[in-house]
C-alpha cells in the first residue's frame, strides 16, 4: 500500500487526518470513502491496506480517515495557524449526528481530486455512521454501499446492561441537561461513554438503530431502506457485534434494503469481526463488487 497522508477538513471545520491513494494516471472518477468504528482509528485495522491494494488494482481510489470519533479519547485540531484550537474527542465523546460532517468532508475531499462517485464503507460502527449519513443528506454520487460488519448497537447494549439501560439513560439525560454532558458512566462494556454520548446512541432508536436485528422484520429499517444504491454486505462467521446468527443479519439487510437495486452479502469463513487473517479474502470480495459496478457502469474504474 503507497499513499498520501492527507488532512481533510470536516464539513464543521474540524481537521481530520488519513490516508488517500489513487490510481497512476490521475483518471479514477470513482473513489472508496472508508468510516472506521467505534475507538478505531485509519491505521488500525489490518484489513485496510488490502482492500486498498484490491480496489486500486481495479481503477478505484481509496480514502480512508480518523473521524472525530477515532481512538478511546483524543483532541482534533480545529482552524488555522494562531486560531488553532484542540477540540475533545474519541468515541468516549462521540455524537453519532456529528458523522455527518465528517462523511461530508471526505467526500468534499473526493470531489477536489477529481472523484464525482463514491463507494461509501464503512466498518463496524462506521457502517451505521455511513447509513445515518446517505439517510439524513444524501450523496448525488453514491456509487455503493459496502457494509463490513455491521453491528447491532443497541442489541449488544440491552445484553449487557440487563434492564438497567433505561435508568442509566435517564440518568444521562439529566446530566446534559444540567450541562453534564461530559461526564463518564458506568455502561457495561470497555468503552466508556460519555453522558452526551450515551443519550447520541441510545437516546433515540428511530436515528441510531441502524441493524435491528434482534426484532427481525419488525424493526425499524427505514435509514436503510431510504438508501437507493448497490449494496455489499460481508461478515466473519466469528462474529462478535451481533447477537444473531451472521446470515440472519446478512439475510436482513439484503430483504429491508428495499431501495437498493442489489444487495449482495459474503460470509468469510474463519474470520472475526476485523477479519485477521482473512484480510486478503475480505479485500478480493470488495473488489469483486466494484469490479462488477465499474463493469455495469461501463467506467471500468474511469
Amino acid at each position: 500500500m503507497k499513499a498520501e497522508l492527507v488532512r481533510i477538513e470536516a464539513g464543521d471545520g474540524m481537521e481530520l487526518v488519513g490516508l488517500y491513494a489513487a490510481p497512476p494516471g490521475g483518471t479514477a472518477r470513482r473513489a472508496i470513502l472508508h468510516t472506521h468504528g467505534l475507538a478505531g482509528n485509519f491505521y488500525e485495522n489490518r484489513f485496510i491496506a488490502d482492500v486498498c491494494d484490491a480496489v486500486l488494482a481495479k481503477g478505484v481510489a481509496f480514502l480512508v480517515t480518523n473521524n472525530r470519533g477515532h481512538d478511546y479519547l483524543s483532541d482534533n485540531l480545529k482552524g488555522s495557524g494562531v486560531d488553532t484550537t484542540y477540540e475533545p474527542g474519541g468515541s468516549t465523546r462521540d455524537i453519532i449526528e456529528d458523522c455527518v460532517h465528517d462523511v461530508s468532508g471526505g467526500a468534499a475531499f473526493l470531489a477536489e481530486r477529481g472523484h464525482d462517485e463514491i463507494y461509501f464503507e464503512g466498518h463496524s460502527l462506521g457502517c451505521s455512521k455511513i447509513v445515518y449519513y446517505l439517510s439524513e443528506v444524501g450523496h448525488p454520487g453514491c456509487a455503493g454501499l459496502i457494509l463490513i460488519s455491521p453491528p447491532e448497537m443497541f442489541g449488544l447494549q440491552e445484553d449487557r446492561m440487563e434492564s438497567s439501560l433505561e435508568d442509566v439513560l435517564a440518568r444521562a439525560r439529566a446530566l446534559v441537561s444540567d450541562g453534564k454532558g461530559e461526564a463518564l458512566l458506568e455502561v457495561g462494556r470497555d468503552v466508556p461513554f460519555s453522558a452526551a454520548t450515551f443519550v447520541s446512541m441510545f437516546g433515540d432508536p428511530s436515528a441510531t438503530d441502524i441493524f435491528p436485528f434482534r426484532l427481525g422484520s419488525d424493526g425499524d429499517y427505514r435509514r436503510l431502506a431510504s438508501v437507493s444504491c448497490p449494496i455489499l454486505v460481508t461478515y466473519g462467521d466469528i462474529e462478535e457485534a451481533v447477537n444473531v446468527p451472521v446470515g440472519d443479519a446478512a439475510s436482513l439487510i439484503k430483504r429491508m434494503a428495499t431501495s437498493a437495486p442489489r444487495a449482495d452479502s459474503v460470509i468469510v469463513r474463519g474470520a472475526n469481526h476485523t477479519y485477521w487473517g482473512h484480510e486478503d479474502e475480505l479485500a478480493a470480495a470488495i473488489a469483486a463488487f466494484v469490479e462488477s459496478q465499474e463493469r455495469s457502469s461501463g467506467r471500468s474504474g474511469v
